[in-house]
């Protein structure tokens, strides 16, 4: 027999209402564990923070560049047809659109003066004596590719003098170049108001011109 008495063995856990079983316990043990180890705040796959702002750089100048790429383009398409070829000094052929009735029709206003040859109106819209017949006195052309020019003495040129077309005709003549004029305005009918351009516009001299035949 032994000296003392048989204990009693340990009574089985008894799962409570307020006890939750073992394995759901261990479950939410888990997910607690791993918010503890993460930085708070910061998610768990996102990126390093110079990633983002190279890539955010990298748009960037991407942006930039077709900006410049587009801006370039419609400037050369706007002013090409009127700088290429042309220098102060120099002589360029050109092939101007007309009208008969354009000799006094066409008009500019401007105060500057080029060694004589200037607008037959001052920037105030008063005429400088009689613009009509004056081998100086500058009106505005366009060539057949749309290029906008200052030019005197192209009424006075023989080939002018005939009789001349009754629809727009075109006239080939060697232009040279004298200045270059940034404030002027510019008329393109005998009733119509002076306007000002908003680009800089060559002046010259038109000489030895013909009529295409």
């Amino acid at each position: 027999m032994n000296a003392f008495p048989d204990e009693p063995a340990a009574a089985p856990e008894i799962a409570t209402a307020d006890s939750p079983p073992a394995a759901v316990a261990e479950a939410e043990a888990e997910p607690k564990a791993v918010a503890e180890t993460a930085q708070p705040g910061v998610p768990e796959d996102s990126p390093p923070r110079n990633l983002l702002l190279y890539t955010v750089f990298g748009f960037l100048c991407i942006g930039v560049a077709v900006w410049l790429i587009f801006a370039f383009t419609g400037y050369k398409d706007k002013y090409s047809q009127q700088t290429e070829g042309w220098h102060l000094g120099g002589t360029k052929m050109l092939e101007i659109t007309i009208i008969r009735e354009d000799k006094k029709n066409l008009a500019c206003a401007s105060d500057r003066d080029f060694s004589g040859v200037r607008c037959g109106y001052r920037a105030n819209g008063q005429p400088v004596g009689t613009p009509e017949g004056d081998a100086h006195i500058l009106q505005p052309f366009n060539t057949v590719k749309n290029e906008l020019f200052l030019a005197a003495g192209l009424w006075q040129a023989p080939a002018l003098k005939e009789p001349l077309p009754k629809e727009r005709f075109t006239v080939v003549c060697n232009y040279h170049v004298v200045g270059v004029l940034k404030a002027v305005s510019l008329r393109w009918s005998l009733t119509g108001s002076f306007g000002p351009v908003e680009q800089s516009v060559a002046v010259g001299t038109l000489s030895d011109c013909v009529i295409p035949q």
